[in-house]
């Protein structure tokens, strides 16, 4: 009965391409997360609550670190990453292709000056967001979030005050 009808057939085509999709994002990230590159990036600032998205820390990323010959170039651009000698990351130069040479994040460029970075927020718990918060804002100069990256893809893999993971505060 089903295997006649046309549209049945189309409906359970489309089903497998929204899974297989679905899969291949996921999986290209976890790929990311067991093979990738960490780098350890100090926080410029934060803002504590976005009420309509959730919980949530978001942190700045200083960008003026970013060295680049793209002129007026406005859109998606790569930045190479460098550390400094206390071990820290930092973003060192935006390209529009992609680098062979060096780990670099995919971003977006608005104007010669500001750089939007992939990674901007690290979600926490209901339950200890309030104190989380807190936290973050006493101990700012001493947090940092440590980033995995491998061919331009990125993810954040925690936020740490000194060597201590945040969530680890609240056990």
């Amino acid at each position: 009965m089903f295997r006649d009808n046309k549209r049945f057939q189309l409906l359970i085509i489309v089903f497998l391409m929204q899974f297989f999709t679905v899969l291949y994002i996921s999986l290209s990230y976890e790929l990311v997360a067991l093979s990738g590159n960490a780098y350890r990036f100090k926080i410029e600032g934060y803002d504590p609550i976005d009420p309509l998205r959730g919980r949530y820390l978001a942190y700045m990323i200083n960008t003026e670190t970013v060295t680049d010959d793209l002129g007026e170039y406005r859109g998606e651009c790569y930045i190479t990453i460098g550390e400094d000698e206390n071990g820290y990351a930092y973003l060192d130069k935006a390209f529009k292709e992609r680098p062979q040479e060096a780990d670099y994040i995919t971003a977006e460029r608005y104007g010669s000056e500001y750089y939007e970075t992939p990674f901007q927020k690290y979600y926490v718990n209901e339950a200890i967001a309030q104190k989380a918060e807190e936290l973050l804002r006493s101990n700012l100069s001493d947090s940092y979030v440590v980033i995995k990256v491998n061919s331009g893809k990125s993810i954040v893999e925690g936020l740490y005050i000194g060597d201590k993971h945040i969530d680890n505060y609240f056990e």
